[in-house]
């Protein structure tokens, strides 16, 4: 919070003067630290264009001098370099004719200098391209420096939202409020409009705090070091913690007190893998034998009938899959997701495959732009990152141009609406829909030829043991019917008894808090088979209901000894009475791993497929529970790239993360799940998106799906994946349930809007 004495309706003389006094310095030290190119011009130049060169050739009425299209450039070039850059801004100024220009400019300039009425002119100066009400209020604020001030981010926080980062719409409702604010405080100290714009600056880039000392140094490196020394050591004591003898002797209550104690946890910056030794499974702590042992009691026979029909069953799939190939993966243009025959067998075919790929969800030259933009962002910022430590081609990066508008994208959440439609729920009470995708901040990747650290093996997300543990996958009974002995009826695609999963009871890195009804990554590149692709196992059911009762059942006789009969039904008893804590490819805090060897009756080598080739655009999708892998090398000869964008329902977990994410998001720390404690993310990165690249990008859709705007809740109802049935009555639940759910995000999202009083009457309507 800002000291109470620095907010603007408290701020003294004096003390806006000494802020004032700092500009120029605080300047010269940024345009230093972040030197121009050979062609361009440094910050300093570019400030003193803004603030001096511009207002002595257009301030007063009387100017005889007309503001042409360069002046436009020169002046938005400074407010790129000088707050948040837009790659694309200059672009569209551009674009503009310069008679055009000439003309709106003179014509809004004469009706201002006629009536003062700054709204009137920013409303006709913004009728240029690329020239919103911000960059308008810079225009005329050259115009008359005194009394018009520049509608600046800083100026905005400091004003209107008492220093604190808020959300901003960017129009003209905002710049009157901050218009209003400005006058007052013109009024109150005798200041001009531009020296608030310039104090704003000070102070929130600078840190509060810092711009009030009394030399407005920041921190030093010998401040910095020792935190960094701390950040090394917690950095080892955890890879300790993590090892596979901490594993086999910390139990889940101790876990959980540590997951307590540690709020802030370190991202671990390598694929979660151990490469399990195909001969040696990890037997766990003897609490785990006791779970197995919990899980089936009662219904040991029925289990053990069950499994030897799921292997022959395995078997004949197996076999399909093998003599299929790639072309067993369903697909689907974006033009056909309306038209019910071709949906109707995608749908078939994802339900039983669970992964899939959406063709040209985005034009090719847009995503190519993205990949260009995000490239750039990269270059004019410091490193970042990634996987290999060395050589970064999975960043942690997540507020990039091209990743913030894919997830607002119009068309991606269309699709991400349409897939999770696959989804129902068996609770018409169930507190899911559908129909509302959030958006989960996840990060990029480009990965180059010949690269093989971004390999993968076989494995599932979202948890190891936890899908055992009662308090994991448990609480919610996702899995009962399989443990139940009645795998045939297991449901994938039930939505209600994944909201109340915990799958991260051990506070593993890279693990997601949100609720995915579908993972997957949209195309930057074009990507065939073994260009470091995706691999999946596309036997959704199957693998699951084999993966979680392997660890029942052990073989009479090795490989070795078993010979060709070695999978065969007679092969394999159950564990009847005493359980071994064995769970094949599972370890507390680390991902599920699946082998030829601890899996076998899955015949990953015949298995596990390439997806299809894609192009850039196209849109590939996996159920949280689907086996897949990474091409164990990049075997092509241009970089693979893709940004990671899963389809999430609203829920009340989700809402919860997505305020989370949203600070995340408005101040460029990095997304929740990734938070590594040791940096400040992309906080001070040029050409950082905000709040208005998410409305250009998605509209108020894109915006809603970020948080950034309240859901509409007198819009509740439709087709709700989230529920099932086709009644009118069970419509109308769905609808009430859905509006409830929204007005539950709405609080949890908006707590100060959607205050108790606000509450009663949605209620009551």
């Amino acid at each position: 919070m800002m000291d109470q004495s620095l907010l603007a309706e408290n701020i003294s003389v004096d003390k806006f003067k000494q802020l004032l006094d700092q500009y120029d310095s605080f300047i010269e030290r940024i345009s230093s630290a972040k030197q121009a190119k050979p062609s361009q011009k440094t910050l300093v130049e570019l400030d003193q264009f803004r603030y001096r060169d511009a207002v002595n050739l257009f301030q007063s009425k009387n100017s005889k001098q007309q503001m042409k299209l360069d002046h436009v450039k020169a002046l938005v070039d400074w407010k790129l370099r000088h707050g948040k850059f837009r790659p694309t801004l200059m672009k569209l100024v551009s674009s503009n004719e310069e008679e055009f220009v000439e003309r709106t400019i003179q014509e809004a300039m004469e009706e201002y200098w006629a009536n003062s009425d700054a709204a009137r002119a920013l409303d006709k100066i913004a009728k240029l391209k690329g020239i919103g009400p911000a960059t308008a209020s810079l225009l005329l604020s050259v115009h008359d420096p005194d009394r018009v001030i520049f509608f600046s981010d800083e100026a905005f926080y400091w004003l209107c939202c008492k220093g604190q980062k808020s959300p901003i719409k960017y129009n003209a409702k905002e710049y009157q409020g901050l218009n209003a604010a400005a006058q007052a405080l013109i009024k109150r100290l005798g200041v001009n409009a531009t020296d608030i714009e310039k104090v704003a600056y000070v102070l929130i880039k600078e840190g509060a705090s810092e711009a009030a000392s009394t030399d407005g140094k920041a921190a030093s490196a010998s401040d910095v070091k020792p935190a960094q020394e701390d950040l090394a050591k917690e950095s080892a004591k955890r890879k300790t913690n993590n090892s596979v003898d901490c594993a086999e002797k910390t139990d889940h209550q101790t876990h959980v007190r540590r997951s307590k104690r540690n709020r802030t946890r370190l991202t671990v910056m390598a694929v979660d893998y151990l490469s399990l030794s195909a001969s040696d499974p990890i037997p766990l702590t003897e609490r785990f034998a006791k779970i197995k042992r919990n899980i089936i009691a009662g219904n040991e026979k029925a289990v053990a009938d069950s499994f030897y029909r799921l292997l022959g069953q395995l078997r004949k799939e197996a076999d399909r899959i093998a003599a299929a190939g790639p072309d067993i993966i369903p697909i689907i243009d974006y033009f056909d997701i309306h038209d019910p025959t071709k949906v109707a067998v995608f749908r078939d075919g994802l339900q039983k495959r669970g992964v899939a790929i959406v063709r040209k969800v985005i034009p090719s030259n847009v995503t190519l732009s993205w990949k260009e933009e995000t490239e750039e962002y990269l270059r004019h910022n410091p490193p970042v990152k990634g996987i290999p430590a060395r050589d970064p081609q999975l960043y942690e990066l997540f507020w990039s141009p091209g990743q913030v508008r894919a997830r607002a994208d119009s068309r991606v959440l269309e699709v991400q609406r349409f897939v999770m439609s696959m989804w129902h729920s068996n609770n018409e009470a169930a507190l899911v829909s559908t129909n509302h995708p959030v958006a989960y901040a996840d990060r990029m990747r480009m990965r180059r030829p010949g690269d093989t650290s971004l390999g993968s093996g076989p494995h599932v997300d979202g948890g190891s043991v936890e899908r055992w543990e009662p308090d994991g996958y448990g609480r919610a009974g996702t899995y009962a019917k399989i443990f139940q002995g009645r795998w045939e009826e297991y449901d994938p695609w039930e939505s209600s008894t994944r909201l109340g999963v915990t799958s991260d009871l051990y506070n593993s890195a890279g693990s997601c808090n949100m609720f995915r009804m579908f993972q997957g990554w949209l195309s930057l590149s074009s990507i065939p088979p073994g260009h470091g692709s995706l691999r999946a196992c596309p036997m959704l059911k199957l693998a699951t209901a084999y993966l979680l009762l392997r660890p029942f059942f052990s073989p009479r006789l090795p490989p070795s000894a078993g010979g060709p009969d070695f999978l065969h039904e007679n092969n394999w008893n159950m564990h009847v009475g005493h359980h071994n804590s064995v769970i094949q490819g599972a370890v507390p805090g680390r991902i599920q791993e699946l082998t030829e060897a601890l899996h076998p009756h899955l015949r990953l080598g015949r298995t596990m497929v390439p997806i299809p080739p894609v192009e850039p655009g196209d849109y590939v999708l996996w159920h949280p529970d689907a086996v897949h892998a990474a091409d164990a090398a990049h075997g092509g000869f241009a970089d693979a790239a893709v940004l990671y964008v899963p389809a999430c329902p609203l829920t009340q977990t989700n809402a919860l993360y997505s305020s989370r994410q949203r600070r995340a998001f408005l101040l460029g720390h990095p997304a929740p799940d990734f938070e590594s404690g040791s940096g400040r993310g992309e906080r001070d990165y040029l050409g950082r998106p905000g709040v208005q690249d998410v409305n250009d990008a998605g509209g108020e859709e894109g915006l809603r799906s970020m948080g950034l705007l309240p859901w509409d809740e007198k819009k509740a109802g439709g087709t709700n994946g989230g529920s099932g049935g086709g009644s009118s009555s069970s419509s109308s639940v769905r609808a009430a349930v859905e509006r409830e759910l929204l007005r539950q995000a709405n609080g949890i999202l908006f707590p100060d809007r959607f205050d108790l009083g606000y509450r009663r009457k949605a209620k009551r309507l």
